[in-house]
């Protein structure tokens, strides 16, 4: 082959990658084959969706999983138009806050708020959880949308998304709205936030790298892990990894989401994510949850629990530092393949157990910083060996 046909070739390869290229590029700006909840550096909220899957393989969820997103995008009712008047609560957070599985009414953040109503008049909770979407989403969340609603209370379910995500990516950058480093990377970013098929590329290399870490929806059948034993040295190591790339940048983010939040009059709540796997016995299985392997995954149960425990550690931290109320739900939630059906992802029992506890910690703080909100005042110390009650009382909010 002469250098002038191979010339041609070529050319007519470039040509016909090009038109290919156009042709699909003005396909997905007709149809959304594929809706994906963050496209280029922006939370795409799925605004007045209906959703219903069909479960045929655990009798852990309903069997038609119904959900919905109203007007604004989130899990929940409509905002009052009193907004002012009622005690407002947004649930921030990835996957294991939104539910996707959990039907309507049956959500961790609806069972809150139906016990939260027991105490409380004129309360408001929305879910704003999105799948996939760490820390770095939720500083977008919040400027774009949190600011400007002003929820009196952000909660917080941090820690899975984070695992081995640091800040030196320009993607996470442009997600920030920060200057990105170097003409090429910033002139990258552009294109691929401008081009469909580009973004679409980077949605999908996304979801591999979720997928390869466990943070997908999967249902388990725990009875069939397999074990995997992994020696010292490579846990160590793996640990270290996170300790000295991941958790100072995760920090960084956890004290900004704290700061928009009080700049703005919202109280921020912390809460560290559990998952099922960890040192002990399935009660439900007799799995040994430390020793066995997720599916798909090359860490047993013990290494991820420890990796994502140095998540939760910061989290502790940084509520402690900031003094940000801190619901410690990774320890105090039972380790049992009753409460998830993977990882990470709460069973209709999870949900309703996330919830008992997250109420036990928010009812007596609520209580104590919104007390004209109270329905039912808290019972008055006992005096002279007469315990001293109030009934009912009308409160007029302005």
């Amino acid at each position: 082959m002469t250098g002038k046909n191979l010339g041609k070739n070529i050319l007519a390869v470039i040509i016909g990658l090009s038109v290919s290229f156009f042709l699909l590029e003005g396909l997905l700006r007709v149809f959304e084959p594929i809706e994906f909840r963050v496209k280029g550096n922006k939370i795409v909220l799925p605004r007045d969706k209906k959703y219903r899957i069909v479960n045929d393989k655990t009798d852990k969820l309903d069997k038609i999983i119904a959900t919905s997103r109203n007007h604004l995008g989130f899990r929940g009712e409509m905002p009052p138009r009193n907004f002012a008047g009622y005690l407002t609560i947004i649930a921030v957070g990835g996957s294991t806050t939104a539910c996707e599985y959990i039907s309507d009414g049956k959500t961790w953040c609806d069972l809150l708020a139906a016990k939260l109503r027991n105490h409380f008049k004129n309360i408001w909770l929305n879910n704003a959880g999105l799948d996939g979407v760490s820390t770095y989403g939720h500083l977008i969340f919040m400027e774009d949308c949190l600011v400007k609603m002003k929820p009196k209370i952000a909660l917080f379910l941090v820690g899975a998304n984070e695992m081995a995500l640091n800040d030196q990516n320009f993607w996470d950058q442009g997600i920030l709205k920060a200057p990105v480093a170097g003409f090429m990377a910033s002139s990258l970013e552009k294109l691929i936030n401008a081009s469909e098929v580009l973004d679409y590329v980077r949605n999908f290399s996304r979801y591999y790298k979720a997928k390869r870490i466990g943070l997908l929806n999967q249902i388990f059948d725990f009875a069939r892990l397999k074990p995997l034993d992994i020696p010292k040295e490579k846990a160590d190591s793996e640990l270290r990894l996170h300790k000295e790339k991941y958790l100072q940048p995760f920090a960084g983010r956890l004290t900004r989401l704290i700061e928009i939040s009080r700049k703005n009059a919202m109280e921020p709540v912390l809460i560290t994510q559990p998952l099922v796997f960890g040192e002990g016995i399935d009660p439900v299985t007799g799995v040994d949850l430390g020793r066995v392997a997720p599916a798909s995954q090359n860490l047993n149960g013990k290494l991820l629990w420890q990796t994502l425990e140095l998540y939760n550690q910061v989290s502790r931290d940084t509520a402690s530092e900031q003094g940000v109320l801190l619901i410690d739900l990774a320890r105090e939630m039972q380790k049992t393949s009753e409460f998830f059906y993977d990882t990470y992802h709460f069973t209709n029992a999870g949900c309703a157990a996330v919830a008992e506890i997250l109420d036990k910690h928010l009812e007596p703080f609520l209580d104590k910083k919104y007390p004209q909100l109270t329905a039912y005042p808290v019972r008055l110390e006992q005096k002279s060996g007469v315990a001293a009650t109030a009934g009912p009382q009308e409160i007029n909010i302005r």
